[in-house]
């Protein structure tokens, strides 16, 4: 039983698309009806159904954990999608503009990590949970202008991903952290998918192309089933080999 925050749509869909695949059941909240409805149909209503919330509201983030496991009888994955950008360089970004990327992104990710995991109940013999967090590049180093705010929200992400690790080990819940790299979604379409940063998007990345939400899809279900109980506090880049480096010629 697993709860995707931003999985009406782009990565949060792929990823819950492929929790539905490998046999999970799965809540799916947004803010919008209209696309975690499409969202729901799409995986098929026996195994997941559409939870409204915010995840900048502490009670949302608890509400749709309760909700989710008085839907499913318990929740076993968590996993945050959920996020936001405003692009603008640090001498033009007002107090409102870092409120809301950093509060969707890591304080939203904080809190809704801190309901699932009193929801996740420690069971005789197998893990009491999966946490997957999604980070970005910016997890890792430095990215472009006017990403300051962005990547102090993802940086975050990926400290408290190694944090959460630590403290919830002793309750056998395993919490990792993937770092997309270029992935084509509608919501980045117009930004990412046109040129000239297409081509350099390409250029730069060994696999040739830019990733798709199902790219992200195989390493969530990894990070959220049982292969991977030993795997814990780590930052999985899943970038088409954009951070292994580039080829001189």
């Amino acid at each position: 039983m697993a709860l995707v925050t931003g999985g009406s749509r782009g990565i949060g869909r792929g990823i819950a698309e492929g929790l539905a695949r490998a046999g999970a059941k799965v809540a799916i909240s947004a803010r919008t009806r209209a696309t975690l409805d499409s969202a729901v149909q799409a995986i098929g209503t026996d195994r997941a159904f559409a939870v409204e919330g915010d995840v900048t509201s502490i009670d949302d983030n608890r509400c749709m954990v309760e909700e989710t496991v008085r839907h499913f009888g318990a929740l076993d994955i968590f996993v945050p999608v959920a996020g936001v950008n405003r692009r603008k360089r640090i001498l033009d970004v007002e107090p409102e503009d870092y409120e809301y990327v950093v509060g969707t992104n890591l304080r939203g990710l904080y809190f809704g990590c801190q309901a699932a995991i009193r929801a996740m109940v420690p069971r005789a013999g197998r893990p009491s949970g999966k946490i997957v967090t999604i980070g970005s590049l910016a997890t890792l180093q430095g990215v472009s202008p006017g990403m300051g705010a962005y990547a102090a929200s993802k940086g975050g992400v990926g400290q408290l991903t190694k944090q959460l690790a630590i403290e919830l080990a002793p309750d056998n819940i395993q919490v990792n952290c993937i770092a997309p790299g270029f992935i084509l979604t509608d919501l980045n379409r117009n930004f990412l998918g046109v040129e000239p940063r297409l081509s350099w998007i390409k250029s730069r990345t060994p696999a040739g192309d830019m990733g798709t939400p199902e790219d992200i899809a195989g390493t969530a279900v990894y990070l959220a089933s049982d292969a991977s109980n030993y795997v814990t506090g780590q930052v999985i880049a899943v970038d088409g080999g954009f951070l292994a480096g580039s080829d001189w010629g």
